[in-house]
């Protein structure tokens, strides 16, 4: 009796040859090989699903009869398109890039490093940095949620990115959920479902984007909960996204939802202006893209919702300066990517508004807060005018500068950082600046 994977294969091929003429043969089997054989299943890999769609179709019935026959008891077939042979443990660091395990690669640009942290977001980084130092300790399942674009993509690929640097005897699967569903779904039509739950019980690590897709999939959930429930159970580290809580996944199953909220819950939120600044920064770097901090606050200040559409903006204004040759200038960006800014919703306050509003409340007149004088009774009336300007219009900190005295942009920045740190340690600062912003928007 025959039971080794490869010699049993080998044998079905020569079987197969002689049924055939070579180019048939070569057409539909040379490029095949034996994955493993488990549970009286041979789970064979071969080059696409077309071949699956005509293996299948035409010569399923043989090889099973066949197989069986060479076993000497039932076995049978299936076919997948990934790989899923194992990796031994290395004791050292591997260079090798990062092996996927037949799921999406990770983008090498999505690691911890390259990773902007805010007050937005630091949570959900710290949580997956542990989880990638650590694998099934602390924190398992780990559940990354916020609004698309966020950088939850970035966190999932990072933890996968490090896993591969640090651990690359560990098995890492990352998938999003659209690739799970179509992998079932093709599993269901093709009879393979025995490789598929090999493939995903058989890690170590499961990475998942974009859960929230698995809402009204009936049979993919009943699938994913055996998985999620056997990877659990045998402490293997599962880290999900979407774009909501498990607790408003309401086309979720009760037991999936409740082995999501499980575990560690981590949001991200709109990143703040200072924190978009600094991403606009360290992603242009990665474009050789030197942008001035005029550039960056003013398209910082342009772009609010997302990290993804700063990203684009970066992508876009690399393109126009490498085929136009030009540097990035403001009189371009507004002329070229106007397009990609976000309206906005509501009428601009205008920086003469702002200092005759905070005139009034500090009692002092508006051409002191604009003159160069440096009396303690006007630095602070200055300042907050300066960083309500910075907060309420869309002009850039150097346009800003000019407002006041034709200043220096570092004066406004330095201004706004100054005004951020007393709004921190001084209550009755932060509802000044309250009190005029109701005034200003009223």
């Amino acid at each position: 009796m025959l039971s080794d994977h490869n010699i049993l294969w080998t044998k079905i091929l020569d079987h197969l040859q002689n049924k055939m003429n070579k180019q048939t043969f070569n057409n539909w089997f040379k490029e095949t090989k034996a994955i493993t054989l488990n549970d009286d299943v041979l789970v064979v890999l071969v080059p696409d699903d077309i071949a699956v769609q005509h293996i299948t179709n035409n010569y399923l019935p043989i090889i099973n009869t066949t197989l069986s026959d060479l076993a000497g008891k039932k076995i049978r077939c299936e076919l997948t398109t990934k790989e899923i042979s194992p990796i031994k443990p290395s004791k050292e660091k591997s260079s090798a890039p990062p092996n996927t395990y037949g799921s999406l690669s990770f983008n090498p640009n999505y690691t911890f490093d390259t990773f902007v942290i805010g007050p937005n977001n630091e949570f959900a980084h710290a949580a997956a940095l542990s989880v990638s130092n650590n694998p099934a300790g602390q924190y398992n399942p780990l559940f990354i949620y916020g609004d698309s674009g966020l950088g939850k993509t970035h966190l999932l690929q990072a933890i996968g990115n490090t896993i591969a640097k640090e651990k690359p005897y560990l098995k890492v699967i990352y998938v999003t959920c659209e690739q799970f569903i179509s992998e079932f779904i093709h599993a269901l039509m093709t009879g393979t479902t025995q490789s598929l739950k090999i493939k995903y019980r058989n890690v170590d690590m499961l990475l998942i984007d974009d859960i929230q897709f698995l809402s009204s999939k009936d049979q993919t959930q009943e699938e994913f909960f055996h998985t999620f429930n056997e990877l659990h159970v045998n402490k293997k580290q599962i880290v999900l996204t979407s774009d909501r809580p498990p607790k408003e996944l309401q086309q979720l199953t009760d037991r999936l939802r409740t082995r999501f909220q499980s575990g560690l819950l981590a949001d991200i939120k709109a990143p703040t202006l200072e924190t978009r600044e600094a991403i606009l920064k360290k992603k242009a770097a990665l474009l050789n893209l030197t942008l001035s901090d005029e550039i960056t606050n003013y398209m910082a200040r342009r772009i609010k919702s997302d990290i993804r559409s700063l990203e684009s903006a970066l992508i876009n204004l690399q393109a126009i300066t490498s085929l136009k040759k030009i540097p990035p200038s403001i009189d371009l960006i507004k002329q070229e990517l106007k397009h990609l800014f976000e309206t906005q919703q509501s009428r601009e306050v205008s920086i003469d508004e702002i200092i005759a509003k905070v005139a009034a409340k500090y009692n002092v007149t508006t051409d002191s807060i604009k003159s160069k004088s440096r009396h303690a009774s006007i630095i602070q009336p200055r300042f907050i005018s300066m960083y309500l300007s910075t907060k309420l219009t869309q002009m850039t900190t150097i346009e800003i500068g000019r407002q006041f005295g034709n200043r220096d942009h570092s004066t406004v920045i330095n201004a706004r950082n100054n005004i951020d740190n007393l709004i921190k340690e001084d209550e009755n600062i932060k509802e000044i600046i309250d009190d005029i912003i109701g005034d200003l928007k009223n």
